[in-house]
């Protein structure tokens, strides 16, 4: 291989590499830790000194007893503790829906063809999410909600009312449960959780809607008789926990752990390492969604346009989880009824798309530049699979294609460096009679390729053309859903992952890597090479072999495919060559003159 084929892969190296720097590296943004840090401690201050006044005036809470999934009527003793902790807070209304804890909880499992979902009437929340097309590590359903949220008893979901003195939670609020079955098919089509306070006027609604072909979730928040004319209130709607890690190289899984925010034409994209020096973060403007993603599944709250102002995203590197919590204004008027979309599922560029509010930004294909030729080589992809039911067979006919489209100019290259090839003798001599004129020496070897018509770039101009390809393959077997757990044959059985066949002493040994090494040796070997450059010939396939090492089965099988089609298209374009002159049979007509010329 000559120093321009070299130049072309290194140039393809640096592209992937760059590309996964840029995409990876932590967002960090303007500092506002101080601040944010002084306000935390503010308001953790305001609800110590309303836990403690609470625990000072109020003997213990008298025992509730009420019907199933009934909350209690408000009894003597809460009535007492609900005006002093609710005013701590500014927010008196809000006592006695807190103080409702101990009714019955309610379970409710909604399911569709997509998922089987189950909520709680303590606090109205999704306490389980589980994608019936998707198999987590131990073969098991996915289930969005992480298994430290369920051992805690808790959901997503849930709300929390806000003012200037401090925060209330309602996800211990007990509510009461009602639905709306289809009677066709039995599918529960709504549910609703309700709180109410008769005495105070305070009611809360919540109400999810549910399609059976879709991961979209319809929800309607209703809040009465807790507006204030003294104080700011908003309430926080979104999703605490993050999104359960699913996969088995859980490293470059927690590398796309994020709370991403769409806000006005701005994505915003908050990664576990940002959340070091700042674990919480606060983002201004006009919200359009905001969602908590792993490397797969997302979970994202659409609210209504001109709506919603702030958002609040917090992560925990040590723990790899990241939420988001929307900031939604409370009405004066004493009313707030707002409708969100929820989408919990599959990062999947078409059901996002579905969505039309931009939510397909959050499928990683590239940079800008690079996107449309990664959403053909999907759209390619995904309808070949509807022929051909197997993705590693796919991505061979890509390779393929890609060397059918490019065949004249491969094998005008191939022809350019046989014709440099033969170039070598009458340039080295120019070197040798031209050492000292460097430029001299330019000019003339561009003279001699002109001459004969070679193109010293022409064997770089395939490979390079082939790049935008490789990339967008790249960005597609590392993040489309349709790639995940891609089984192709034997041991390959994850194209987006690299294909380990033993673990030998710590070390992962990766079988398809060692092919693709070989069959370049294979083919640097039936590639015209000056013998000045055979220790290259030989070190360039551990080159490549260290880059492609760990990179995604589906690339290297991807690469191998082509180099195999290289070395046939090679062996066929050989056969096809008239062979050269000799130089022996100029020697008899020399003869034949000289006899004449005697005569």
């Amino acid at each position: 291989m000559d120093k321009r084929t070299l130049l072309a892969l290194a140039l393809a190296a640096a592209a992937v590499m760059l590309f996964q720097i840029f995409y990876f590296a932590p967002a960090e943004r303007a500092a506002r830790l101080k601040a944010q840090e002084e306000e935390r401690a503010r308001l953790a201050a305001a609800i110590e000194d309303s836990l403690a006044a609470l625990a000072a005036s109020s003997p213990e809470r008298a025992p509730q007893t009420a019907a199933p999934s009934v909350p209690p009527a408000p009894t003597e003793s809460s009535a007492q503790q609900v005006p002093v902790e609710s005013a701590a807070l500014g927010m008196p209304a809000l006592g006695a829906l807190v103080a409702l804890e101990g009714a019955p909880v309610v379970e409710t499992v909604v399911e569709t063809d997509l998922y089987e979902a189950t909520f709680s009437s303590r606090g109205g929340v999704l306490t389980s999410m589980k994608l019936k097309k998707f198999q987590s590590l131990h073969d098991e359903p996915v289930n969005l909600v992480r298994q430290p949220v369920r051992d805690a008893g808790r959901g997503e979901m849930g709300l929390v009312v806000r003012s200037q003195r401090g925060e209330i939670d309602l996800s211990s609020v007990a509510f009461t449960v009602s639905d709306s079955v289809d009677a066709e098919t039995g599918m529960i089509r709504k549910l609703s959780f309700r709180a109410a306070d008769p005495a105070y006027g305070t009611a809360i609604v919540k109400t999810f809607s549910f399609a059976e072909d879709s991961y979209a979730i319809g929800l309607d928040v209703e809040i009465r008789g807790i507006s204030s004319q003294a104080e700011k209130l908003d309430y926080l709607l979104g999703w605490t926990g993050g999104v359960s890690l699913t996969e088995t190289n859980q490293k470059e899984e927690i590398r796309n752990v994020a709370s991403v925010s769409l806000l006005g034409t701005e994505m915003i994209q908050d990664n576990l390492n940002s959340f070091k020096k700042e674990p919480f973060k606060q983002h201004t403007g006009n919200v359009v969604w905001s969602a908590v993603r792993s490397r797969y599944f997302i979970a994202a709250f659409v609210p209504p346009e001109g709506v919603v102002s702030e958002v609040v995203n917090a992560g925990s590197p040590e723990e790899s989880f990241s939420s988001t919590q929307l900031a939604i204004p409370v009405s004066v008027n004493g009313l707030t009824r707002t409708s969100f979309t929820l989408y919990v599922g599959p990062i999947d560029l078409w059901n996002l798309k579905k969505l039309e509010v931009g939510l397909e930004r959050t499928v990683n294909l590239g940079w800008s530049w690079i996107r449309p030729v990664s959403q053909l080589v999907l759209q390619f992809l995904v309808a070949c699979h509807k022929v051909f039911p197997n993705y590693g067979s796919v991505i061979i006919l890509l390779s393929l294609l890609t060397k059918i489209l490019f065949y004249p100019l491969t094998r005008s290259s191939m022809k350019s460096m046989r014709e440099m090839q033969k170039l070598q003798p009458e340039i080295q001599k120019l070197k040798e009679k031209l050492k000292k004129e460097p430029q001299r020496l330019n000019k003339e070897v561009m003279g001699l390729y002109k001459k004969h018509k070679v193109n010293p770039l022409g064997g770089c101009l395939p490979l390079l053309l082939q790049m935008p390809v490789f990339i967008a393959l790249y960005s597609v077997l590392m993040h489309s859903i349709e790639m995940r757990r891609a089984h192709f044959v034997w041991w390959i059985n994850d194209l987006s992952s690299p294909d380990t066949v033993a673990v030998v002493a710590g070390f992962a040994i990766h079988l398809l890597p060692l092919l693709m090494a070989a069959s370049m040796f294979w083919q640097q070997k039936m590639t015209p090479t000056d013998p000045r450059q055979a220790a290259m010939m030989y070190f360039m396939p551990i080159i490549m072999l260290v880059f492609f090492y760990g990179l995604p089965s589906g690339l290297v099988l991807y690469w191998t495919a082509n180099n195999l089609m290289t070395i046939a298209q090679q062996y066929i374009q050989k056969r096809g060559e008239k062979p050269e002159p000799a130089a022996e049979p100029v020697a008899p007509e020399k003869r034949k003159a000289s006899k004449s010329s005697r005569k």
